[in-house]
């Protein structure tokens, strides 16, 4: 004689409650508590992130949960608006410093500023003469850092490329890339 038995289970872990909500997997039910991240140098130290994950990073002192489409870690969660003080556009530089008439250009333009709040700032793209500029979002560190935007393109006319950057509530105007003929 055989017997099958079944059972359906349900398992919520709780901590601090010993009535988990069941619509959890963990209750953390202390009303006088905190959840304690784990912190993390920055995100880049996590082998295989997964969609979900949350962590504390160190290096940006905020919270960044992992998400997919696409996958990538978030920007700081729940931070304020960056802004900076100052651009120093005098000191912005291309790197290399000249590009070359119909030939392929990838380089950087960097633009140091002071001030700055550690908030966070959008992505940019543009286009100008054939070269796309491309900020990706981020944060701005806490006092002096830099704003750098990549280049990629094809130079389309010889002379001076001009380009105006806005970043952190502030402007340069006119940062000149020498294009060769």
């Amino acid at each position: 004689m055989l017997v099958i038995m079944g059972n359906v289970v349900f398992s919520q872990v709780g901590i601090g409650t010993s009535t988990p909500h069941t619509s959890s997997d963990l209750d953390l039910g202390d009303t006088n508590k905190a959840l304690y991240l784990n912190r993390v140098s920055d995100t880049s130290v996590i082998n295989d992130p997964q969609p979900g994950m949350m962590v504390f990073d160190v290096s940006e002192q905020c919270v960044k949960a992992y998400q997919d489409s696409p996958a990538k870690w978030s920007g700081c969660m729940g931070s304020v608006s960056g802004t900076v003080s100052g651009l120093t556009c005098s000191s912005a530089s291309f790197s290399p410093a000249t590009a070359t008439q119909g030939a392929v250009y990838t380089g950087t333009l960097t633009i140091p500023y002071t001030g700055g709040n550690g908030g966070t700032y959008p992505s940019q793209s543009f286009t100008q003469n054939g070269l796309t500029f491309t900020l990706t979002a981020g944060n701005f560190s806490m006092g002096n850092g830099n704003v750098v935007y990549n280049i990629n393109g094809t130079p389309l006319t010889s002379g001076t490329t001009s380009v105006n950057i806005t970043a952190g509530g502030q402007s340069c105007n006119g940062l000149s890339l020498p294009v060769n003929p």
